[in-house]
């Protein structure tokens, strides 16, 4: 929990369960950070995705206290295409599926019947469709999901981002990363993206398709787009909008 001159924000591996039970009338929606435990480049640390789809969801949870419960992160995902990387680690899309059904069967027993999942990493995506449409059809329960703040915020990076291949550990994730946990990055080695020459040719085709690759495949040190050009001060304002845009769709989200 906050201390008394903090925004308060419920939390839940900060909480015990009577201060749970308490705040239960008031809950209106579960915020689930979603991320990985992967690499990023020479100068992200692996819980890059799941430390900001949790802080994230921590500044979400405060601009809707107290009728938001932010949850424990599911802090493993699908990172199949980072495993040449040592210390990578991923889960199968089945499990994880699993994983976030569970989660929301779990909260529903606790009465909570709305589910909002923040996600950190673009390889979650397809399993995150599948959860939520799961969960409204077989539970009944309405569920959503949003790979925040990134896709709020295209406006914001067609004036920042210059280099030709961005996404990951790039100067727009790693200035978002800056601004929510700066712990996050090694600013002593920020590294542009060593990205394949092969793969700027495949990019540069514009064909329309995606063909299944290993990351290794792409960029030789596992970054994209150019880290060293990442800003604290762009962080924070693309994390400020993309809270400032999200919040009308999450009340009304929790008022249907």
């Amino acid at each position: 929990m906050s201390s008394n001159n903090q925004p308060k924000v419920l939390y839940l591996p900060d909480l015990t369960w009577p201060e749970v039970k308490a705040a239960l009338p008031d809950i209106k929606v579960a915020i689930i950070p979603v991320g990985s435990s992967e690499q990023h480049g020479p100068h992200g640390k692996f819980q890059t995705d799941y430390a900001a789809a949790r802080e994230f969801s921590i500044r979400l949870g405060k601009a809707l206290y107290p009728n938001a419960l932010v949850t424990t992160p599911v802090a493993i995902g699908i990172s199949e295409h980072h495993i040449h990387f040592p210390g990578t680690l991923s889960l199968r899309a089945s499990t994880l599926i699993d994983v976030l059904m569970d989660i929301a069967a779990s909260l529903e027993k606790h009465g909570i019947k709305k589910f909002f999942f923040v996600n950190g990493h673009g390889g979650n995506e397809p399993a995150l469709t599948i959860a939520t449409n799961r969960i409204k059809h077989e539970m009944g329960c309405n569920a959503a999901w949003g790979t925040l703040p990134w896709d709020l915020i295209g406006d914001l990076s067609k004036g920042f981002v210059k280099s030709p291949m961005t996404g990951h550990s790039c100067e727009r994730e790693i200035s978002i990363m800056l601004y929510l946990w700066p712990d996050g990055v090694k600013k002593d080695a920020l590294t542009p993206g060593k990205i394949r020459k092969q793969a700027l040719e495949t990019l540069g085709r514009k064909l329309g398709v995606r063909e299944a690759s290993f990351f290794d495949e792409v960029t030789e040190n596992g970054a994209l787009g150019d880290a060293t050009k990442a800003s604290v001060e762009w962080g924070k304002k693309a994390v400020e909008a993309g809270l400032e845009r999200i919040l009308p769709y999450m009340k009304e989200f929790m008022e249907r």
